[in-house]
């Protein structure tokens, strides 16, 4: 990690840990003005208090294409982070967060969906939401006993 990028981070927590009675989440996003920083700042936030993805979305719904990329890497991250930890209910909360909160067509779920490994097409399917992580489910899924919607390994 760069120097610059573990100072933004850095300044990322301590900003968030004192928004809640300081400035909102506009602001937040607002102040790092399209710095990709911003990514990394998104998902320390939320990994650290994952209700507030509904926020950051919320912010990322009327900002540029840039910020919304940024915030949707940045939920990404900490969805990730959260599976890691053993946070599947905190990471399904994240990715249902994202599923719901665009008003607009943006890049907040594309983004999302990159960062995490799956196809946006995919990533709101009922099927999947109930899921924390990985690959959605398809005809080539194999289980823990080997097989799997008519598929086994032998």
């Amino acid at each position: 990690m760069s120097f610059k990028l573990a100072i933004s981070s850095a300044m990322g927590i301590a900003l968030f840990s004192g928004l809640v009675h300081a400035q909102s989440v506009e602001a937040f996003v607002a102040s790092y003005n399209q710095d990709p920083a911003l990514s990394i700042a998104v998902s320390d936030a939320v990994s650290a208090n994952h209700p507030e993805a509904e926020a950051f979305c919320r912010a990322a719904d009327d900002a540029s294409e840039p910020v919304q990329v940024y915030v949707g890497a940045g939920l990404a991250g900490a969805h990730q982070y959260l599976l890691s930890v053993n946070d599947s209910a905190g990471a399904s909360s994240i990715k249902l967060t994202v599923c719901t909160c665009e008003r607009t067509p943006g890049q907040v779920l594309s983004s999302f969906a990159n960062g995490i490994g799956a196809l946006e097409r995919d990533m709101c399917s009922s099927a999947w939401r109930g899921e924390s992580g990985g690959s959605p489910p398809d005809v080539f899924s194999i289980n823990v006993d080997g097989g799997g919607n008519g598929v086994s390994r032998n």
